[in-house]
């Protein structure tokens, strides 16, 4: 478990949010040609996960996409982080931050002290890239204006880094949360009302025709004590009194922040029409740096036992502003009309 705390934050916090510096050891080639990566395998001391078993950990469809004018974008849960090479120094730099990287042979490998990340060059074309959330827009910028807005990414990289380090700086005491929430137990963390999106990746042709596809969510945790919690999860199709995924859940202290914990199911509850097998969901909001969240990412099997889609949900608690976050959910602009006017999270969301 600890191993794979470990691995998500440094796939999260290096490739998608890049919020420090790692430094890789030994030497090799800086020139990245253009190409398809694709993550297989990751090691922690000992340990070694390969590629086989990277779905237990949420990682079978983590790649890197290099680009001839030396720019590319990394994928992780879904979600796109842009970053620009430097070949001189052999380093990324993504919005906030920077990673290196040693390359030798057709292995691409990023690493820090305790967790190294190699990827493979892929003879298959690579998948289309997967879109950005808009900030409350329902709509995708133009492919002009991505790449109007890629370039200024690209260009204040570097920038943002320093300007992220400074901040952190100074806010070394005092963490940042645009709720202003402050947590003394796992209880007090999940506890409550949580609002964010989804998506979903078919493995079965039935659902191949919203893969890819992102949706508003929403989540309620309910603690019967300190220790056990019933979750429930609705969509605008949906309902608090129909949800379409309703699980029991332990909560324990263990995980990589004692204050939040961490939240793994039991196998009584339900996603759709599949029953839950022990431990399907493993929740550690610790392996995160951003306020107010939890992910939850898994594989439904299906009334059949087949391994019909993966999915991953991104929460926050109902009332954050989502500021620290790269990506909103599809209707933000209906979410905050409703947290401006201090309106509660409703039982049944609008289908429009």
């Amino acid at each position: 478990m600890i191993m794979k705390n470990h691995i998500v934050r440094i796939t999260v916090c290096s490739l998608v949010i890049a919020a420090s510096i790692v430094m890789l050891a030994g030497c090799g080639s800086k020139k990245v040609s253009e190409g398809y990566w694709v993550l297989s395998e990751v090691r922690e001391g000992k340990e070694t996960v390969k590629e086989k078993d990277l779905d237990d950990y949420g990682l079978e469809e983590a790649y890197i996409v290099t680009e001839a004018n030396g720019s590319g974008y990394a994928v992780l849960f879904g979600i796109p982080a842009d970053f620009a090479i430097n070949e001189d120094k052999g380093s990324m730099s993504f919005e906030s931050g920077k990673v290196d990287y040693s390359l030798s042979g057709d292995k691409l490998t990023l690493a820090d002290s305790n967790i190294s990340m190699v990827f493979e060059k892929s003879k298959d074309d690579a998948p289309a890239k997967p879109r950005d959330i808009g900030f409350g827009k329902d709509t995708v910028a133009s492919s002009e204006d991505a790449q109007s807005s890629k370039q200024e990414k690209t260009e204040s990289a570097d920038e943002a880094f320093a300007q992220k380090a400074d901040d952190n700086n100074k806010e070394e005491e005092t963490s940042k949360d645009p709720l202003d929430l402050s947590y003394s137990n796992p209880r007090e963390y999940f506890e409550g009302d949580w609002y964010g999106w989804m998506k979903v990746d078919a493995r079965t042709d039935f659902w191949k025709k919203i893969d890819g596809e992102v949706y508003d969510a929403v989540c309620r945790v309910e603690m019967k004590d300190d220790e056990h919690a019933k979750v429930t999860i609705w969509d605008a199709y949906s309902s608090y009194e129909e949800p379409f995924a309703q699980v029991d859940c332990y909560v324990t202290a263990m995980g990589s922040d004692p204050q939040k914990g961490m939240m793994y199911s039991d196998t009584t509850g339900f996603f759709l029409d599949g029953n839950f097998k022990e431990n399907s969901w493993t929740i550690d909001p610790g392996s995160f740096e951003w306020s107010n969240y939890m992910m939850i990412a898994s594989t439904y099997v299906d009334g059949s036992s087949v391994e019909a889609m993966d999915y991953v949900f991104h929460f926050k608690k109902w009332g954050d502003d989502w500021s620290d976050f790269s990506q909103r959910p599809p209707h933000y602009d209906w979410y905050k009309k409703l947290i401006d006017a201090g309106e509660a999270m409703p039982d049944k969301i609008p289908e429009n």
